[in-house]
């Protein structure tokens, strides 16, 4: 049994913790790549793609682990939250296409931000929301913070903690804010391709062209330069100390 599964959306995402967890030079299968953990844990790290069919499907191909832990950015649902501001998830409030919550789902990943306090590395600990469409404006936004109560969103955290919860397996969950709770992303949906997840660079550069767009796109840059830096940072903390034992499990959270 491996130690430890690390899901990333995003190629950028899979980059900013490669070089710290050790990843393989070569994928050991396709979006695969094995990587190591503390003194002696192994483990996978795997890029599913950007949306939750896409997270599920990687999630319901992973093999089993002592630990399971989603890594990547999000949106800011609060406005105290900074841009590179990391947070591990107290729990995973799952949101329907209406933004209505449909479900809660316990996470484990306190000890991670106390372990990663220790080395000097701040993780804010609270609800991280999951919803199965992006939510591109501060209006989304207001009403998915009004409804779930979570501190930032991402489309694939929902998915793989509900499939770790089916399997048993322990879920962790650290995002770092990418955009602010009052901003609107300058990218639409349709800059994501719907067959591999992945972003289409060229639709991409399109929108951010324009002349008025430019302010968003220099945000939106400035963020995943920070939160690529704050994502290779905790992972540090798991190359050196390896996962951390959850404060709870599956069975206590849901008896």
């Amino acid at each position: 049994m491996e130690d430890v599964v690390v899901f990333t959306a995003l190629a950028w995402e899979r980059r900013a913790v490669s070089r710290a967890l050790r990843a393989s030079p070569v994928a050991v299968r396709p979006g695969t790549w094995a990587i190591r953990v503390g003194t002696q844990g192994s483990g996978l790290l795997v890029e599913s793609g950007m949306g939750a069919e896409r997270a599920r499907a990687a999630a319901l191909a992973a093999p089993a682990a002592r630990a399971w832990a989603v890594m990547g950015c999000a949106g800011g649902l609060v406005g105290w939250l900074g841009r590179g501001q990391g947070v591990a998830a107290r729990e995973i409030v799952v949101l329907d296409a209406g933004g209505r919550v449909t479900n809660r789902l316990p996470a484990a990943s306190a000890p991670l931000a106390m372990a990663a306090a220790r080395r000097g590395v701040r993780l804010v600990v609270g609800a991280i929301a999951a919803s199965p469409c992006l939510l591109g404006t501060a209006r989304e936004k207001a009403a998915a913070a009004e409804s779930s109560g979570a501190l930032v969103v991402d489309m694939e955290s929902g998915a793989i903690a509900t499939v770790a919860q089916e399997r048993g397996i322990p879920f962790h969950g650290l995002r770092v804010v990418i955009d602010l709770a009052h901003e609107s992303l300058p990218l639409g949906a349709d800059a994501v391709d719907e067959r591999t997840g992945r972003m289409r660079i060229g639709r991409a550069v399109a929108a951010l062209a324009p002349p008025s767009r430019r302010p968003a796109a220099v945000r939106l840059l400035r963020g995943q330069r920070l939160a690529a830096r704050a994502l290779h940072m905790v992972a540090d903390v798991l190359a050196e100390d390896g996962m951390p034992e959850p404060a709870v499990t599956w069975r206590a959270a849901t008896a």
